[in-house]
């Protein structure tokens, strides 16, 4: 493969000449593209085939990746983490910000959250600094027992708690705020974990970061993780919103806010692949595939 650049006054142009035929070009796009980016394949025809096409979440290296990174923002080597990935500059997500602070505003300046699926506390140490001011902040995270363990072990604090119970955690800290960030589309029945939730009456509950889209049905794919980040691979569901809008409503819960998240997620044409697709070069056609942006909510249960 040769390249050439040409410039003229207000233009410059890149001309790919190779002998590759197109097809050997595009498998050579998608394996650089897979090699530092997330991917999903699929659609598979259940859960149980998309788990046994993949690693499942216990491999060993996702929890040690998940210390590491929690340890640096800890020690102040990072400001956040977030899926093991560490960054150096604070940032926070603002609608999840903006809405604690809004019920922490509707509860005598009181935070209690449950964080259903909250890692080692990534969205707690993301943004503590923002809620250290208020009257009352308790963050209790549910989640697998080897997560909880660790959690107990060495984040611990007066803050800050881990239970492996949705149930204990709710007893615990009895939250005003159940949050579901990023974890809906990785459990094997969703639905059920949301209605189990929805249940329990929590005053306000705020779902982040989720793999949800109104026009299409329940469908698991596998997403592979690449190695800079962890090697691993698991199931994950691209949910169907209008069922989650049924249990919201079920429930007795109002929708206060839907909103959109930073990010997407489906297939994401590398930049490469957009330029062939551009020039009308063959580009295999994946119809049931499509990049989605996140979709989030943010629900209030009236007083009875």
């Amino acid at each position: 493969m040769r390249h050439f650049n040409f410039s003229l006054p207000r233009i410059h142009c890149l001309l790919e000449v190779t002998r590759e035929s197109p097809q050997a070009r595009e498998q050579e796009i998608w394996s650089e593209f897979r090699r530092h980016n997330i991917c999903f394949d699929g659609p598979y025809s259940d859960w149980r085939s998309a788990m046994a096409a993949s690693g499942g979440y216990d491999a060993p290296a996702i929890l040690a990746k998940v210390i590491e990174a929690t340890r640096a923002v800890v020690q102040g080597r990072a400001s956040y983490e977030r899926d093991t990935v560490v960054f150096k500059e604070q940032n926070y997500s603002h609608p999840l910000l903006a809405w604690l602070l809004y019920a922490a505003s509707r509860c005598d300046l009181g935070l209690r959250v449950v964080d259903f699926g909250g890692a080692l506390g990534s969205s707690y140490f993301q943004h503590r600094s923002i809620l250290a001011h208020l009257a009352e902040l308790k963050w209790c995270v549910v989640e697998q027992s080897h997560f909880v363990k660790a959690g107990q072990a060495e984040f611990e604090d007066e803050s800050l708690s881990f239970c492996d119970s949705a149930d204990e955690a709710i007893d615990r800290v009895k939250p005003n705020v159940v949050l579901l960030s990023g974890v809906l589309q990785y459990l094997e029945n969703p639905h059920a974990h949301l209605e189990s939730l929805l249940s329990k009456g929590v005053k306000f509950v705020l779902i982040d970061r989720t793999t949800a889209q109104s026009d299409v049905a329940d469908t698991p794919f596998v997403q592979y993780v690449p190695e800079w980040i962890y090697s691993a691979s698991y199931p994950v569901w691209f949910l169907n919103a209008n069922e989650m809008h049924d249990s919201f409503a079920k429930h007795g819960y109002d929708v206060l806010d839907r909103f959109q998240p930073v990010g997407t997620f489906g297939l994401v044409t590398p930049p490469p692949l957009q330029e062939l697709k551009r020039w009308g070069i063959g580009v295999t056609p994946a119809p049931h595939q499509r990049e989605w942006p996140y979709a989030g909510w943010f629900l209030e249960r009236p007083e009875i």
